[in-house]
């Protein structure tokens, strides 16, 4: 229970990464669809950093302080947290890929998305999640290695330091191969578990709903350049730390992604697809639980 508790008192960001989780993916895929999700995401998650910590691969080599939080659950030298925060991240990723290259109507209910099996088994969608994560963590990493001077804590180091803002460009390589990896199984189970022809039908119905994951991936890098901002006016913070440059860089890979989506929406609402409140997509889909 200390672990627990620990989570809620010293990691309150990852505690609301897994409430909206458990909030979007439900009312995405179901109950049953999005457990599945959970502890397959999780388990890459842990199964690629407990490989870099050990080979280097494929996040290049770092170390954590794992005797500097005591209070933290540790799995083979990985801290149960930032597993869970992988699985979160993802799935934000797919959920928001599925409504880029989706058709968006506005119904009743508010914005929603028209989907299709074969979209969202697609390599496309795939490429545009990993895309999406990745680009992510280019702004996350550079304020989590300074964690020693905000909440995070002085988690973990590279070794060596790499060449963006001590970040090893294979960092970002390997999370390009974790989002891969993680959504690529996820669409794998889904073509094992879907009959072709069916659409996705969640336990329940959000307003705007393909905006909940949106709205949940830009709370991180608002987070993050909030971070920076505060780190900028922390005195601790060691003379020399390129923290303007942290923060133009924050701000110019925000604004790309900003950018892109914007992009991305007006071309979901420009396509055409059979409306939401029609008879055909309130039919309940063949295989319920297992697609939502």
């Amino acid at each position: 229970m200390n672990y627990v508790s620990a989570m809620f008192t010293e990691r309150p960001y990852v505690v609301l990464l897994i409430i909206a989780f458990w909030i979007v993916a439900p009312a995405e895929r179901g109950y049953l669809r999005a457990g599945v999700w959970f502890v397959l995401g999780t388990f890459v998650g842990w199964a690629v950093e407990a490989s870099s910590i050990r080979t280097g691969f494929p996040f290049g080599m770092y170390i954590y302080h794992a005797d500097r939080f005591q209070d933290e659950f540790w799995i083979a030298g990985v801290p149960l947290f930032a597993s869970l925060s992988f699985t979160c991240l993802t799935y934000f990723g797919f959920s928001l890929a599925l409504t880029c290259l989706s058709p968006l109507e506005r119904t009743s209910r508010g914005i929603q998305r028209v989907e299709s099996r074969e979209t969202a088994l697609s390599l496309k969608l795939t490429l545009v999640a990993t895309l999406l994560v990745t680009w992510m963590d280019i702004v996350v990493d550079p304020v989590t290695h300074l964690g020693d001077y905000w909440a995070l804590g002085s988690l973990y180091h590279y070794d060596p330091p790499g060449m963006h803002f001590d970040v090893p460009l294979s960092n970002y390589a390997g999370w390009a191969f974790t989002g891969f990896t993680s959504v690529g199984l996820n669409q794998l189970v889904d073509r094992w578990t879907i009959p072709a022809g069916t659409r996705p039908k969640g336990a329940y119905r959000l307003p705007h709903q393909p905006m909940w994951s949106l709205m949940s991936d830009s709370a991180v890098y608002v987070f993050m350049l909030s971070t920076t901002l505060y780190l900028m006016g922390n005195p601790d913070l060691p003379e020399g730390t390129p923290i303007q440059g942290i923060l133009l860089s924050g701000c110019f890979f925000t604004a790309c992604y900003v950018t892109f989506l914007t992009v991305m929406l007006r071309r979901g609402f420009a396509r055409t697809a059979q409306p939401l409140d029609s008879p055909a997509t309130e039919a309940p889909a063949q295989s319920t639980e297992s697609y939502g």
